[in-house]
């Protein structure tokens, strides 16, 4: 619940500009005896006007900041702007309200020493009201933060369920039985290496599967292991590059590299006529780049993209870095951000 509103505005100003009067006399040493209740609702309702127009000047200012200095980036400039912005509007709304008050309605000349001092006294109402206003939007900002947090949060622990159902799923395992039951009667001993690399990939899986970030070494090891399966069945028809060197204490959502190559394969003819190339490899220690010859299967079903989405899901929770996807005649390119953790 929002604090900053027009009700609560007024309702403030109301209960500081009563007693107004009352406190003017009290640090000047005035009699009481001289005091009026028709004066005592002059000052207070120029006091009143002079609160509801620093409110309404204040909210407006903030929401204008806000657009253009957000405490969330520009917390230094913000402080000093609101600060220098407070001491202009205060005397620009408390100097002609005052001046109207004692030229209009107390028919006196314009004392210049006590207008000084309720300019003084009002910025130090000024800043608090710009600091009322301001807990408000820091407030609301807050809570759409925790907001976005758990959203984030959820959808990304809904797309690493999906990757992980994808790891293990029965097509998965179905394809890989079937080459590694041609192989045992072919070449027992390639078959037991295909075997070796198909239990170091579920043993990473199920490693990895609460892991949200795994090293960038990591997964390069684990995509390598998986390559080696693909190339079982594809032979030389299937070749991946690999160039991540000096970068493998970097950080990456878990099979991300595994979704891009799988895509690869997924959606592209692999042929002796047509093989298919990969190369991955970090472009200006920024972004991991999985590339790919472009050459569509003729039976492919049109692609949903829901590993592409999936792993945009999950960077959207750790980083406000893009993922960048291009697609031309000849190639189609996924960039990623990698990630750096400071120890």
């Amino acid at each position: 619940m929002r604090f900053n509103t027009l009700k609560k505005r007024i309702f403030i100003s109301l209960i500081l500009a009563m007693p107004s009067y009352t406190f003017l006399y009290l640090i000047r040493g005035y009699d009481f005896a001289d005091m009026t209740l028709y004066s005592h609702l002059e000052y207070s309702v120029a006091v009143f006007l002079i609160l509801i127009a620093l409110f309404e000047m204040h909210t407006f200012k903030s929401k204008w900041l806000e657009g253009v200095l957000p405490w969330k980036q520009k917390v230094p400039q913000r402080l000093w702007v609101e600060i220098g912005l407070t001491a202009m509007i205060t005397p620009a709304i408390v100097t002609p309200v005052m001046v109207l008050l004692y030229q209009t309605l107390w028919d006196m000349s314009v004392w210049f020493p006590g207008m000084i001092e309720y300019n003084l006294f009002a910025l130090s109402f000024s800043l608090s009201i710009a600091a009322f206003v301001n807990a408000d939007v820091i407030i609301k900002d807050w809570k759409k933060s925790l907001l976005e947090n758990e959203i984030l949060e959820k959808e990304n622990a809904k797309a690493r369920l999906s990757v992980l159902q994808a790891q293990i799923s029965p097509h998965f395992l179905f394809n890989n039985f079937n080459v590694l039951n041609a192989l045992i009667d072919e070449d027992p001993k390639l078959a037991q290496r295909y075997l070796d690399a198909l239990s170091d990939i579920y043993r990473y899986v199920l490693n990895q599967k609460n892991e949200e970030l795994v090293l960038l070494k990591d997964e390069i090891e684990f995509i390598k292991k998986y390559l080696f399966l693909l190339r079982i069945r594809f032979n030389e028809k299937l070749t991946c590059s690999i160039s991540v060197n000096g970068h493998g204490d970097y950080r990456v959502p878990s099979a991300t590299l595994q979704i891009l190559v799988e895509n690869a394969v997924k959606h592209n003819e692999i042929s002796s006529r047509h093989p298919l190339n990969i190369s991955i490899k970090v472009i200006d220690d920024e972004q991991l780049e999985v590339r790919n010859n472009l050459q569509p299967k003729k039976s492919s079903i049109k692609s949903t993209e829901v590993g592409l989405k999936n792993i945009s899901d999950r960077y959207k929770y750790f980083t406000d870095k893009p993922v960048h996807i291009k697609k031309n005649e000849l190639e189609f390119v996924v960039q990623i951000p990698i990630i750096k953790m400071t120890a």
